[in-house]
C-alpha cells in the first residue's frame, strides 16, 4: 500500500482519489474550501435549499462520467432529456433541437430540420462543418487548433445567421469562449464526440437532484469506505522534495506534513505555479498554465411563485443569458419554481453588482419569454465563479500538460490538462483517472 496525497477535491481529485482507493491505496485529499466538489460542489440558498455551484449541462458522450456514477452507484442520478430542447429568439420563436430515433449519423437530422429560425440552405448546411470535424480532429488536430472556431465555420461555409443561430451558442457553452476566441479543434472535438456521435451520446443529461448528490457525495462515500480521508478547509502550501527529486511529502495550511510516496496535483492552472518544485522543467509547465487564462461564469438564480416555464432547459439566441434550466421549487416559502439562468464568457457581467445583475437576467427573461412578465420572483441567489474554466483559445493543445510531469512521482489532474476536450466535467473525471492510473491505480498503471 502506498500513501498518496490528492490535493484538490473538485472531480478531477475525486475521481482519481476513488480509482487509487478502490486499487487499495491510502488515500488523502486536501480542499482548501470548505465542501469538496470544485464548481459542482453544494452550496446553500435561501431557506437553506441545496443547490450546486452553479449549473452545468451534461451530454450522453460524457462515458467516463456516467462510469464513475455507475462505479459510485448513482446513476440513477443522472437522466437523460428526450425532450426537445428549444431555441427562443427575441421575437418569441421556439425552434426546436431535439434528436431523432434514426441509427447514427441520421438522428441529427431532425434536430436540424428543427431549426426553423434558420433558412433552408443554412440548415443544409449545418452538415458541412459536421463532416470537416470528423476527418480534421483525426487527420489534422495540429492545423484546426491553429484557427479559431469563428474562421473554421466560416471556412466550411458557415453563414453570419448560422454562426449567430446555431454555432456560437454551442460554442460559448462549452467552450466559455467567443467563436473568434475559441479554437477550432475543440469546436470539432465537440462535435465529433458529441452532438453528431452516437445517438445516445448526443442526448443532454442532468441530474435528477443536484451534481453534488450525483457524483460528489457519492464520492467521498466510497473513498472513506476504503480508508482514505478527505480533509476540506485545508489546502497544499508546498510539496517538498527529496535529494532523488521525487516528492517526499506535502506541507498543508493548517500545518502538517503529509509523506507522499505519489501525489495528485488536482487544482485549476492558475494555482499550479505556487504549489510546483522550483526547478526549470515544473516553472515551464506553470507557463503555459498561465497562458491558458481563464473566463468566468455567473449563474443567476431565481424562485418564481408560479411554474410558468415548461421545458427541463432552453438556449436563448443572441441574449446575454445564454441558457435557461429548471429547477423544482424547493424550500423557498411561495415558490413553485426555480429557474437558472447562465451567463457564460461573463466577463463584462462578472464584476457588476447582484442587483444590476439580477434586474438584466430578469429583463432579458421577460423578453424572450413573454409568459414570464405574470410571473413574480420571490427569492434570487448570484454565483459568480471569475475563474470557471480555461480560456481554450487557438494554440491551446501544445499549452496544455499531459498527466505526466519531470517529476517522478507527481501527476497532474484537471479539466485544463491534455484531454483534448473543452474544460468539462468529463474532462476532470477523465483526468483523474489517467493520474491514477500512473500512479498504478488499474491495469494500464505503471508507478512512476
Amino acid at each position: 500500500m502506498s500513501r498518496i496525497v490528492v490535493v484538490g477535491g473538485g472531480l478531477a481529485g475525486l475521481a482519481a482519489a476513488v480509482r487509487l482507493a478502490d486499487a487499495g491505496e491510502q488515500v488523502t485529499v486536501l480542499e482548501r474550501l470548505s465542501a469538496a466538489g470544485g464548481r459542482v460542489r453544494k452550496i446553500r440558498g435561501p431557506a437553506d435549499e441545496e443547490l450546486d455551484w452553479g449549473q452545468h449541462l451534461m451530454l450522453g458522450a460524457y462515458r467516463s462520467t456516467r462510469a464513475l456514477a455507475r462505479r459510485l452507484g448513482s446513476a440513477g442520478q443522472l437522466r437523460f432529456v428526450e425532450r426537445p430542447t428549444p431555441l427562443v429568439t427575441e421575437s418569441g420563436g421556439r425552434h426546436m433541437y431535439g434528436v431523432g430515433d434514426l441509427p447514427a449519423p441520421f438522428h441529427a437530422l431532425p434536430a436540424l430540420f428543427g431549426l426553423t429560425h434558420l433558412g433552408l440552405l443554412e440548415r443544409l448546411g449545418l452538415g458541412r462543418p459536421v463532416l470537416a470535424a470528423k476527418l480534421g480532429v483525426r487527420l489534422s488536430p495540429a492545423r484546426l487548433d491553429r484557427s479559431s472556431a469563428l474562421d473554421w465555420l466560416r471556412a466550411n461555409g458557415q453563414s453570419d445567421g448560422a454562426i449567430r443561430g446555431f454555432w456560437e451558442p454551442l460554442v460559448v457553452a462549452t467552450c466559455n469562449a467567443a467563436p473568434a476566441e475559441a479554437s477550432a479543434a475543440l469546436l470539432a472535438t465537440v462535435i465529433d464526440q458529441g452532438f453528431f456521435a452516437e445517438r445516445e451520446d448526443a442526448l443532454p443529461l442532468l441530474p435528477e437532484r443536484t451534481l453534488c448528490d450525483a457524483l460528489v457525495d457519492p464520492a467521498l462515500a466510497a473513498i472513506a469506505e476504503r480508508g482514505g480521508e478527505v480533509r476540506t478547509g485545508e489546502g497544499a502550501v508546498r510539496l517538498d522534495t527529496a535529494p532523488s527529486g521525487r516528492i517526499a511529502a506535502v506541507r498543508t495550511t493548517k500545518g502538517a506534513s503529509l509523506p507522499a510516496d505519489g501525489v495528485v496535483l488536482a487544482v485549476p492552472s492558475w494555482d499550479v505555479a505556487e504549489l510546483l518544485p522550483g526547478d526549470s522543467a515544473p516553472r515551464a509547465l506553470a507557463e503555459n498554465a498561465a497562458w491558458l487564462g481563464a473566463s468566468p461564469i455567473v449563474c443567476v438564480e431565481v424562485w418564481f411563485d408560479r411554474p410558468w416555464f415548461e421545458h427541463p432547459f432552453a438556449g436563448l439566441i443572441g441574449a446575454t443569458v445564454q441558457w435557461v434550466f429548471a429547477h423544482p421549487p424547493g424550500r423557498v416559502p411561495g415558490a413553485a419554481q426555480r429557474l437558472s439562468l447562465v451567463v457564460s464568457r461573463a466577463g463584462a457581467w462578472v464584476e457588476r453588482p447582484n442587483e444590476e445583475l439580477i434586474a438584466g437576467a430578469l429583463d432579458e427573461l421577460r423578453r424572450f419569454f413573454p409568459e414570464a412578465r405574470a410571473a413574480r420572483e420571490v427569492a434570487t441567489l448570484i454565483v459568480k465563479e471569475r475563474k470557471a474554466t480555461f480560456l481554450g483559445r487557438p494554440g491551446q493543445a501544445s499549452r496544455r500538460p499531459t498527466t505526466r510531469t519531470p517529476v517522478p512521482n507527481l501527476v497532474l489532474a484537471g479539466d485544463w490538462t491534455a484531454t483534448g476536450l473543452p474544460a468539462t466535467i468529463e474532462g476532470a473525471v477523465r483526468s483523474g483517472e489517467a493520474a491514477a492510473r500512473l500512479l498504478g491505480a488499474g491495469p494500464a498503471g505503471a508507478r512512476p
